[in-house]
């Protein structure tokens, strides 16, 4: 896996604007003079950093996965949640995986993930393996960090509130990409954050640590 740091400058420029026609276009019917022409290269230039357009993909899936590993951790979740259990507090975590100097290109990301998994091998490889599996990773992360802190009850079973929240996600990626209802790219905006923080507040409310039956 490719560390963010030995992405140049220019590398980052030309992945911001592919994932930015990507999006909007589709992968296949982008091409690399449009890629080149919206970096404002030539595509001679754009070949000297990538040896294909193939390989601006493969680096937009590296990176967007590294990132999330790298500002996702332990620490961060029970640092955040120890101040703050709440759904607030839960919408935190989550936010750490978006910077908002950055939230533009990872929802677009999300879109061209959404769109091509169907389309692209290594893209739905990608989706199965990655998004899908991580986002739900990330919640669990936050459930058990909660049950350590006494917030939620001790036998609750994460696998139905982490299917939820990956759902949350595709969908509001899924009305972005077709530019319905909702879709700024503000992460903190109205939309995903009302759905999320929606969700754990239910969560928080039938789960709580002095309530018992099904947390369903």
């Amino acid at each position: 896996m490719m560390n963010n740091s030995n992405i140049t400058i220019a590398k980052q420029k030309i992945m911001e604007v592919a994932a930015d026609l990507f999006a909007k276009k589709g992968y296949t019917e982008t091409s690399v003079r449009e890629l080149a022409d919206a970096a404002g290269i030539s595509s001679s230039a754009l070949y000297y950093h990538f040896p294909s357009k193939n390989a601006v993909l493969e680096l937009i899936l590296t990176d967007y996965t590294a990132h999330n590993i790298d500002v996702f951790e332990d620490r961060n979740v029970t640092k955040i949640l120890a101040e703050n259990p709440t759904a607030d507090g839960m919408l935190s975590c989550l936010q750490i995986a978006f910077p908002p100097e950055r939230i533009n290109y990872y929802l677009n990301v999300l879109c061209v993930l959404l769109q091509e998994q169907l389309r692209i091998p290594i893209v739905g490889d990608y989706v199965s393996e990655h998004i899908v599996l991580r986002a739900e990773r990330n919640v669990k992360k936050i459930i058990d960090v909660l049950k350590e802190l006494g917030v939620i009850r001790q036998d609750i079973d994460p696998d139905y509130w982490q299917k939820i929240t990956s759902c949350l996600f595709y969908s509001f990626a899924v009305r972005r990409m077709l530019g319905i209802g909702d879709n700024t790219p503000n992460f903190s905006g109205m939309g995903m954050v009302d759905m999320l923080k929606q969700t754990f507040a239910i969560m928080l409310d039938q789960c709580g640590a002095g309530k018992a039956g099904d947390e369903r």
